[in-house]
């Protein structure tokens, strides 16, 4: 089995030149000093997070190719260490990307959504047990239904 120490390096080092510019391109346009860390933060993660999506993408891909020849995948990385970087990534672009305002709405529209949902089940469940009696069976057809 191969190892990935090379395209850990690799990959480690882009993130850390992405950053690198990342704080370039802001030192450019902001006084960092003087700039507030509850504005530089964010702005820092919305340049951030785009560009690293882009070096994550390829490095995915060449990840998933299923050959074990270290030659023809060029730079992977473990499945684990992929899923975990794509986790943190959206859920932060997410996060930055979404008014509070609407997240709330969001979260009452699912919550009910989800309690009709369940109304609508335990109603079914009463309805079964009230027709076929309480047996495993019932609610097994209901379930597969």
């Amino acid at each position: 089995m191969s190892t990935s120490v090379g395209s850990d390096i690799f990959a480690f080092l882009a993130i850390l030149l992405i950053g690198l510019l990342v704080l370039l391109l802001l030192r450019h346009f902001l006084p960092l000093r003087s700039t507030p860390a509850y504005v530089l933060v964010p702005i820092f993660l919305a340049l951030f997070l785009p560009v690293s999506i882009i070096l994550l993408l390829p490095i995915d891909l060449a990840s998933s190719l299923r050959s074990d020849d270290e030659a023809t995948r060029g730079v992977w990385l473990p499945e684990t260490l992929i899923l975990l970087a794509w986790r943190i990534t959206y859920w932060l672009t997410f996060a930055l990307t979404c008014p509070r305002d609407r997240f709330i709405y969001s979260l009452r529209s699912n919550g009910r959504y989800q309690l009709i949902v369940l109304g609508c089940g335990i109603g079914g469940l009463v309805y079964v047990f009230l027709q076929n009696g309480f047996e495993g069976t019932s609610v097994k057809a209901l379930v597969m239904a």
